[in-house]
Parts: structure tokens; C-alpha cells; sequence
């Protein structure tokens, strides 16, 4: 599945909540404040509404109860998408509040919604000078909200894992119902991305979790739930369920005016509702969608829509409407893609810079023993000489542990260099440029070599159909297949999105079909109905060997291509050897053919 899309509101939530502050000027005014902070997140018209009026009494409010009204400003600003404001005037009040709780939730927030900008490095370590405060005086609550903030981050970054071991946590304490209310949100959101096959197992459980945030007032939790239950529904097949359960809150989600919440509920439902063949109805909703997401271009309920309104006006033979929707679906989905990128990035991005932290820290703690040995060495004379060769060996030590270090971190970089992050086999880059060595040594030693593409079929489908994760997943089983046709030696790769590579040195024209007809029949062997998928993976496999095409890679690779678009335009599911005539050849394959294609 996608990463978190709608955690924010959450983190806001939780960033501003707590016990509320003590009144220290006259009742009204400080009253007044204490009904907003309590509506912030359940009663927006009523939190905006009584935050304009406190604000216009501000001089009755002790200071610490001015620094309370900005913090609940700043949450404003950020559920109203003004991140930017809500992050400057998060910032202010963190360095400026006295007051413990106050200091604390400001943090929270801070952290939360740098990570909403996608600046994950401040988010992080916004998180961590708030944890660090003193935790004198902070209610067990904040401490509660402190790791639900943490599983909310994690789970921005694409880090379930995390998400959902802060989630279980707090369930496991003795939280308070609007805690466990949150946490029961990270966690099914969390599950829903690691164990997508088991959405049918969960659904009594997110009701109950629907039930007991629909109990305290917490809308905007409770039709998150209500997101991942229509979904679950529709995994088991039972899609005129998720369309009813949908509709019978959108009045209630249009009220809680939280624009992320809104474009996912109604891309959902308009996912669901062209399904059902009800265009008119989806039409509505994913335009509804397109409204709420205007500030958000790079969101996955913004490339649904779109992509339902392409396939709306090709329903309806609107070819230009078409063309223009899906123009504005190529956008939206580049973009979505880049922010993809971006937050993988800003993972490795903290890795790095943790890992320097630990080395300065390191490094600080060598220097203060060599200065210790200096001081000692000054002091006395008589042991100079023991001392310079410790201070010495230390030298070396350090020296040699962290060349070491520095040569493991080049290592895994260097693997991580040549490796498809999803697959674990080589990638376009590494799979070339090792090609371009075996054929060299290949052409030297008068071996023959032998290269298959293959492109997956249809792959669009499966991810449209059933999700991002199920195509990750069908991708992964696919390179398994590729390794298990591979002899010693051979090289094994991904080159694009659904596009493969096998190099064999010693292989001539049959030794490629059958690599490529075995490969044929591992594919059609993967069981895909687990991840929803009920029909056969197949594959247009284009094969050449440097007798055809000679050892110079780029030219094989485009031989090669060419013959797998060849096999795709001649119906797919087949395997075409390039040639130099256009003789067709039997083939023994499984469900397919085997062509010849032109050279």
C-alpha cells in the first residue's frame, strides 16, 4: 500500500492535547480557553469560534495561559494546512513557554507538522529535545501522545514496523480513551500496510475501534477507521458494503473540514462506486476529491481521482475530457512518486546523519582521554615514555576502528548502489555495467553469450486493481523467479518498473529459450490470489545472443527489446528470438508461443 496519507490531523490532536491550564485571571476569559482546548479536534466550528473570542480578551490571560492560546493558534494554522505559520509559531512557543505541559505539546506539534512539509530531519529532532525536557510536571497523557507522535512520524516516513510498535505500546498501558483511540487508528493503518492479505481477520476489531472513538466525540479518528473498514470489506469482496458504510458518514466528514480526510474518503468511495459501473455518483466524488486535495498535489486520493475521471470520459467517449484527465493523472502521479522518493531519501538521510552523530560523539570522547593523557604526562616526566605509546595505541586503535567503520559504511553503500531496493537483485546501473564486463571477457575467451528481457503483462492492472503492495509484491516474486532459471555466473537484474534482464555467458540461442520458457513457466506458477489477484502472471520475453548481435551490450539490449515488443504486439505471454530472418520457430513453452524477429 501507499504511506501514511492522513495522520495529521491525528498528530495535531495529540500534539495539542492535555490537562488544561490552571486559571490564574478572571474566570471567563480562562474558562473560555479551557472549552476550546476540549473541542480542538471533535467540534471545529465551536474551537474556532471560541478561540476568536478568547483571543480578543488575551489581556485577561496570565502568561502562561497567552503562551496556551498560541499553542491552540498554532494548531489552527496547521489543521487549516497553513503549515508553515503553524511551524513558525510552534517554534516560538517552545523556546519562549515556561510552563512544562506547554512546552511539551508545543514540541509536539512542532515535530508533527515539520513532518507534514516532509521535513523529517526537524521533525525528528524536534521529537527528541521534547522528550528530552525535564519530565517534571507533565501528565502521563503527553507521555502517551509523545510515542503516539513518534508512530505517527514513522509512519509518514513508510516505517509500519515502528508505527506499529509505538501503537501496541500504548494500547498496553493504562491510556486514556482518547490515547487508545489514536492508537487503535496508527495500529490498523499500520497492519492494513504490513499485513494487507489479513484485512478480513481485522474488521470486527476497527469496528469496535469505530465504536469507542465514535463514544468520545473523536470524528475524524473514527472515519479514518472507517477508510481502512470500507476497504477491508471490498478486499473480501463485499464492495456494496464499503460504498453504504462510506456514504452513511460523508456528511460527517465533510464537517470535520480536515482536507485530507475529506479527499480520501471521497476517492475511496469513488474507487468503489465506477466499480459498481455508477459513474455519474463516482464522478461527483472524485471531484469532491480533486476540491479538498488542491493544496496537496502530491497525494495518492489526487491521482485516484483523476485516473477515475480519465476512465469516466472514456466510458462516456469524452476522448478530449479523457486525454485532459489523464494528463492531469500523469502529473499528479509523477508527483506522488517524487514524494515517494523523497521520503526514502529522508530515511537514509537520518540514518546518515545518526550515524555521524555517534561518530562526532565518539570522536569528542577519544579526544577527551588523549587530553587526559596529556595532562598526566605534564604532571610527570618519570612516565612519558609509558604514556606516548598509550596515547599512541589509542591513536591507532581509534584510527583503525574507524577506518574499518568508514569501510563498512562504503561497503553497504556500494551494495545499496547496485541493488533494487524492492527486489534485492541487481539494478539497471549495476546489471549494465556488470553486462558490459562478462561480454568483454565473453568476446576475449570466444564464448557465446545469450540475453533475455521480459516485460511483465498488463502489470498496470494489478496495481490499480489491488494496490501498490501487491504489485511490490508481485514484482518481488518475479525476481525470484528470474534467480531460480539462473545458472553460476549468470547475471540477474531489474531495469525498470516491470522490466527484467538475464546475461548468460556461454548461452547461445536455445540456452535463451529456455531460460526464457522456464522463466515462462515459474511465472505462470506464482499464486497471486493472496494479495487479490485471481489471474495468471505473464510475461513478452525478447531474446538475442552475440552471435546475432555481437558483444557490445547496448546493442544486444536493443535487439533484445526490440524482439519483447515484437512478442507484445503479437499478443503476449510468448518469447521472440531476434534473428536475421523471419522465419517463425515452434515452441514448447507453457500458454504462449515462441516468434522470430527480424533483425
Amino acid at each position: 500500500m501507499k504511506p501514511a496519507l492522513h495522520t495529521l490531523v491525528l498528530a495535531l490532536a495529540l500534539a495539542t492535547a492535555g490537562a488544561p491550564l490552571r486559571a490564574q485571571s478572571p474566570p471567563a476569559a480562562a474558562e473560555l480557553l479551557e472549552q476550546a482546548d476540549a473541542v480542538r479536534s471533535t467540534d471545529p466550528a465551536r474551537f474556532g469560534a471560541a478561540l476568536d473570542e478568547v483571543d480578543k480578551r488575551a489581556g485577561e490571560l496570565s502568561e502562561p495561559q497567552r503562551q496556551h492560546l498560541r499553542l491552540l493558534q498554532a494548531y489552527r494554522l496547521g489543521y487549516g494546512g497553513q503549515y508553515p505559520a503553524a511551524i513558525g509559531l510552534a517554534q516560538d512557543v517552545f523556546q519562549s513557554a515556561a510552563d512544562g505541559p506547554v512546552k511539551f505539546r508545543a514540541g509536539l506539534l512542532l515535530a508533527n507538522s515539520a513532518a507534514t512539509t516532509r521535513d523529517f530531519s526537524l521533525a525528528l529532532k524536534s521529537l527528541e529535545n521534547t522528550i528530552a525536557l525535564p519530565s517534571e510536571g507533565i501528565p502521563q497523557e503527553l507521555i502517551e501522545q509523545a510515542q503516539l507522535v513518534a508512530g505517527i512520524i514513522y509512519n509518514q516516513l513508510g516505517q509500519h514496523e515502528k508505527t506499529l510498535q509505538f501503537a501496541t505500546s500504548v494500547q498496553q498501558m493504562e491510556a486514556s480513551e482518547r490515547s487508545r483511540c489514536f492508537a487503535s487508528q496508527l495500529q490498523y493503518e499500520a497492519l492494513a500496510n504490513l499485513q494487507p492479505e489479513r484485512s478480513g481477520e481485522r474488521i470486527p476489531r476497527i469496528r469496535e475501534a469505530i465504536a469507542a472513538c465514535e463514544a468520545i466525540g473523536e470524528a475524524v479518528a473514527s472515519n479514518l477507521m472507517r477508510i481502512n473498514l470500507a476497504r477491508s470489506m471490498a478486499a473480501q469482496g463485499d464492495k456494496s458494503g464499503a460504498i453504504a458504510t462510506l456514504q452513511a458518514h460523508t456528511e460527517e466528514v465533510e464537517k470535520t473540514r480536515y482536507p485530507r480526510l475529506v479527499a480520501e474518503f471521497h476517492s475511496t468511495l469513488a474507487a468503489y462506486l465506477i466499480d459498481e459501473e455508477r459513474l455519474d455518483a463516482a464522478a461527483t466524488h472524485a471531484r469532491a476529491a480533486l476540491e479538498a486535495s488542491r493544496a496537496n498535489t502530491h497525494s495518492l486520493p489526487r491521482v485516484s481521482a483523476y485516473r477515475i475521471l480519465y476512465e469516466i470520459a472514456l466510458a462516456r467517449h469524452d476522448i478530449p475530457q479523457a486525454l485532459d484527465n489523464y494528463r492531469h493523472y500523469a502529473e499528479a502521479d509523477k508527483a506522488y512518486l517524487d514524494d515517494v522518493k523523497v521520503r526514502e531519501l529522508a530515511v537514509q538521510q537520518i540514518r546518515n546523519e545518526v550515524q555521524q552523530k555517534d561518530q562526532a560523539i565518539a570522536l569528542l570522547s577519544k579526544q577527551n582521554e588523549v587530553l587526559k593523557l596529556e595532562q598526566q604526562v605534564a604532571h610527570t616526566s618519570a612516565q612519558n615514555t609509558r604514556l606516548l605509546l598509550l596515547l599512541l595505541g589509542v591513536v591507532l586503535a581509534g584510527i583503525g576502528y574507524w577506518a574499518y567503520k568508514i569501510k563498512r559504511v562504503q561497503m553497504a553503500f556500494r551494495r545499496q548502489a547496485q541493488t533494487d531496493g524492492l527486489t534485492g537483485i541487481s539494478n539497471r546501473r549495476h546489471f549494465r555495467d556488470a553486462a558490459d564486463a562478462q561480454l568483454k571477457r565473453c568476446g576475449e575467451s570466444g564464448r557465446e553469450a545469450a540475453l533475455v528481457l521480459l516485460d511483465l503483462d498488463n502489470f498496470k492492472l494489478i496495481n490499480d486493481r489491488h494496490g501498490h503492495a501487491a504489485g511490490d509484491w508481485v514484482l518481488k516474486q518475479v525476481a525470484e523467479a528470474c534467480k531460480a532459471v539462473c545458472r553460476d555466473g549468470d547475471l540477474c537484474g531489474r531495469l525498470g518498473g516491470e522490466e527484467f534482464g538475464i546475461l548468460s555467458c556461454g548461452g547461445d540461442a536455445d540456452a535463451a529459450r529456455r531460460i526464457a520458457d522456464r522463466c515462462r513457466e515459474r511465472l505462470a506458477a506464482i499464486d497471486a490470489s493472496q494479495v487479490g489477484h485471481d489471474q495468471r502472471i505473464t510475461a513478452s520475453f525478447g531474446c538475442t545472443t552475440s552471435r546475432r548481435s555481437g558483444y557490445v551490450f547496448e546493442t544486444m539490449f536493443t535487439d533484445a527489446d526490440t524482439a519483447m515488443y515484437r512478442a507484445k504486439g503479437s499478443g503476449r505471454d510468448r518469447v521472440v528470438l531476434h534473428a536475421d530472418d523471419a522465419t517463425p520457430t515452434p515452441t514448447p513453452a507453457v500458454h504462449g508461443r515462441l516468434e522470430t524477429s527480424p533483425g
